[in-house]
């Protein structure tokens, strides 16, 4: 091989190499943004719950409605848009089931800034159970709202 070819295979790889750096630095975020994203689901997960303790079924379809505008989760946005696209408070529940099962395996495997209490209800859906994340250790259930506000204990502490 000539000393010319091995030259402009060197700068080959060098070009290559560089364009992958500055694609990969370009596409990924900073742990500080990575942090906020996290804390906007948190954040507006929170909100779904407190609208469905309320058995308000148009606060918590403005509230899904606002978590799928932050939502940075693909998985999450099945439930999301039930709960947005709903107005039977029942319907919003199931839906937040499923959605409080995805956010307890994404912040399970990515660990938690922010502390959070696994909570169960183990009458939710004709006693076949439900649990759901909340920011405080007191139980306020959003499969019940006031007909049954503490009903369940707490399982778990995740993040902090």
């Amino acid at each position: 091989m000539t000393n010319s070819i091995r030259k402009m295979r060197i700068k080959y790889l060098l070009a290559v190499t560089v364009f992958t750096l500055l694609v990969t630095a370009c596409g990924s975020k900073s742990e500080k943004e990575q942090v906020s994203d996290q804390k906007n689901l948190v954040d507006s997960y929170l909100a779904v719950k407190d609208a469905l303790v309320a058995t308000n079924a148009s606060k918590a379809k403005a509230a899904a409605t606002k978590f799928l505008e932050v939502n940075t989760n693909d998985q999450l946005t099945p439930d999301l848009q039930m709960i947005a696209s709903n107005d039977d408070v029942a319907a919003q529940r199931k839906a937040f089931e499923g959605l409080s099962m995805k956010m307890y395996d994404m912040l399970r495997r990515r660990g938690s800034d922010t502390v959070l209490y696994k909570q169960y209800c183990p009458m939710a859906f004709n006693n076949k159970g439900a649990f759901w994340l909340a920011a405080e250790m007191e139980v306020n259930n959003p499969y019940f709202g006031d007909v049954m506000l503490h009903c369940g204990s707490v399982q778990e502490k995740i993040g902090g």
